[in-house]
């Protein structure tokens, strides 16, 4: 009897499991849809996307591809869009993840009431939204001068450090402090013991962070808008492709698949370290 219980337990949780695969089969063919639309439309014609947009192309055709490589509307080329977004995602990033960093790493090691005052600080930023500060920031920007690329550099590397704060805080946690009072007695500064002994170990979180922010910075279309009015990726998209009275849907498919390309090869080459440090980013606190 009680092995006829367990046989049947045993069935029960492979037909549990194998409605579970099902399940996700067909939830990640939903979520992976759109990105096979915009991939299939890219290689059509204007008038087969409005007739067929969800089909297959009846002739493959590169001339969506070459148009957005050929277009240059408000005078800025696709390269130099792309240039301009390389720019601001690297130089945001970087200065993000430095200052976001080292600004944790200060707040953990030295506990106090100040610090604790920090991080509540930097954390109540993070529910404040965008809309509620953009007309200030411009207005701002506009007095300093400063609408112009490194300005907006700027505007990111103040609007990114506090979620990279919130968490690398958490994961520093579990970084042992014996290992910086070994470097402190064999004469390492504050800057050395961090560069060397902590930066180090914060890899995953380095790149789980990195890679959102700089999905954040490459696909930001408001920001850049306010401040640049042209110049990014997505910008010229919306210049060239996106008219008052007319979409063309073949031109902005085929942007859509070369601006995403990048972004997807990157996280693809880092997603073990993505995954590891949400996991980590999960236990540590």
């Amino acid at each position: 009897m009680l092995s006829l219980n367990k046989d049947n337990a045993v069935q029960r949780r492979k037909i549990t499991n194998i409605v579970l695969e099902v399940l996700m089969i067909v939830a990640a063919l939903i979520f992976i849809y759109p990105a096979v639309f915009v991939l299939i439309n890219a290689f059509k014609l204007d008038a087969e996307i409005t007739t067929n947009p969800v089909g297959l192309p009846s002739a493959f055709t590169l001339d969506n591809f070459h148009r957005v490589l050929t277009a240059s509307g408000d005078g800025v080329t696709f390269f130099k869009a792309l240039f301009n977004t390389l720019f601001l995602a690297l130089v945001s990033v970087l200065g993000i993840l430095l200052f976001s960093s080292m600004a944790a790493w200060a707040m953990v090691r030295n506990k106090g009431k100040v610090s604790g005052f920090l991080f509540a600080f930097f954390a109540f930023f993070l529910v404040i939204p965008f809309q509620v500060i953009m007309v200030p920031l411009v207005v701002l920007a506009t007095d300093m001068k400063s609408l112009n690329l490194m300005g907006l550099v700027l505007m990111y590397w103040g609007l990114g450090v506090p979620v990279g704060v919130f968490f690398y805080h958490g994961f520093i946690k579990g970084v042992p402090a014996s290992l910086e009072e070994s470097a402190s007695i064999d004469g390492a500064g504050v800057a050395r013991t961090f560069f060397t002994i902590v930066f180090p170990l914060l890899t995953s979180i380095t790149v789980t962070v990195g890679i959102l922010d700089i999905i954040w910075v490459w696909n930001d279309f408001l920001l850049p808008y306010i401040i640049l009015k042209k110049g990014t990726l997505v910008l010229f998209q919306f210049a060239n492709f996106t008219g008052t009275f007319s979409t063309d849907y073949g031109g902005q498919t085929a942007s859509l698949v070369l601006t995403a390309t990048p972004v997807i090869i990157l996280f693809l080459s880092l997603q073990r370290y993505y995954i590891k440090g949400i996991a980590a980013g999960a236990v540590k606190g």
